[in-house]
């Protein structure tokens, strides 16, 4: 049996962290990406780090399935950390199942994740798991998501809401497009229309009330249809306060926006050109993640996850879940996170905190739809 784990994208700043991460807890590992040089460098750098692990440096690019599959020979897991779509995407998937070789996928992005999610049945077939979501963006909500489900049975909608530090400029240029797009949040089992920002909610992460904006460019709602948990999911996010203004400037300017004015400057402006959080964020930054869940007969919970940096704490998870996936508790299929790590997701990862809210507040209750939205939802009416 294949056990050893694969990070690709080590040529990048999240690759690169995951590997480190796995250094950190002694696990060898195979550090590959594009890059020659990337590679090597980063190889180079975490040997002189551990004492008793080593990253072997192995470069390919993708597109080429059989090329691809040459190098998974004495591949157990591959874990991906970099965004990849189309032909890279599924020349890399393709070549895993061809080699019996489990996939995971840092990715929180809904199409990707329906994108994965429709290999499941190849997936089965070649005994193989496939997993969408490794990082916090995905794999921190669905651990809230499911323990809520575990501790109130019977639990049929779930609210979720996250908090996380500033983006870098790759984020900032998704979170932005985003805002621009359509989405989608699930409902009475139906995958429903929506747009950013027609709802606000006002959630306790810790610190006092904040507001959080629906987000349905999220990829929970697809990956809870595809489990069965919940029949309803809303998720909302606390957004930097330039791309809040998005929500609140009015008709025109909404207009002028999902039409392209404004975007680049936006993008700079939330990420101040950041490619990569800095070693200060990282060491001190926190996240969270709070949720709801209700039964139809209206008990309901709520609680609340608490985490390092986003970064950091995706690092952690994505190893963590390559270490299960090749210790043979990967099922075959596409799977989401909480159906492998379970419980070690807020045990085993340091400084993460899970807290119950035995007193909840009133009910949460979305903010009034703003006009420019409540009119193009009568238009489409």
């Amino acid at each position: 049996m294949k056990s050893r784990i694969m990070i690709y994208g080590v040529d990048s700043f999240m690759g690169a962290l995951a590997s480190r991460a796995a250094m950190r807890r002694g696990i060898s590992h195979v550090a590959a990406g594009r890059n020659i040089a990337g590679v090597a460098q980063h190889a180079a750098a975490v040997a002189k780090e551990a004492d008793n692990a080593l990253a072997e440096p192995r470069t390919f690019t993708l597109g080429d399935k059989a090329r691809i599959a040459s190098q998974l020979d004495d591949v157990g897991v591959v874990v991906n950390c970099g965004p990849l779509e189309g032909g890279d995407l599924l020349s890399l998937m393709d070549a895993c199942l061809s080699t019996g070789t489990h996939y995971i996928d840092m990715t929180s992005e809904r199409t990707q994740i329906a994108a994965i999610a429709a290999h499941d049945e190849m997936a089965k077939r070649a005994n193989v798991m496939v997993m969408a979501g490794a990082g916090f963006d995905y794999a921190a909500i669905d651990t809230v998501a499911e323990r809520l489900a575990q501790i109130l049975r019977g639990a049929r909608a779930v609210t979720i809401a996250v908090k996380r530090g500033a983006p870098t400029l790759p984020e900032a240029r998704r979170l932005v497009a985003a805002l621009m797009a359509e989405g989608e949040t699930l409902r009475n089992g139906q995958l429903v229309p929506a747009r950013g920002g027609e709802r606000s909610i006002e959630v306790d992460f810790g610190e006092g009330p904040e507001k959080a904006w629906l987000a349905p460019w999220r990829g929970e709602a697809t990956g809870v249809r595809h489990r069965g948990t919940y029949s309803t999911m809303e998720s909302y996010e606390v957004l930097p306060e330039r791309a809040a203004r998005v929500f609140t400037k009015g008709r025109i300017a909404m207009h002028f926006f999902r039409r392209g004015w404004g975007v680049k400057r936006l993008e700079r402006k939330l990420s101040k050109g950041r490619l990569s959080p800095t070693a200060a964020e990282l060491k001190n930054g926190r996240a969270a993640v709070w949720g709801e869940a209700r039964t139809p007969e209206g008990i309901r919970i709520c609680a609340r996850l608490e985490t390092p940096e986003a970064h950091l704490w995706s690092a952690e998870a994505a190893v963590l879940l390559a270490r299960r996936a090749v210790q043979a508790a990967a099922k075959p299929g596409f799977q989401l996170p909480f159906a492998i790590a379970g419980a070690a997701l807020i045990e085993e990862i340091p400084g993460t905190y899970w807290r119950e809210i035995a007193d909840p507040a009133d009910p949460v209750k979305p903010e009034p739809v703003p006009a420019l939205l409540a009119e193009r939802i009568r238009e489409s009416a």
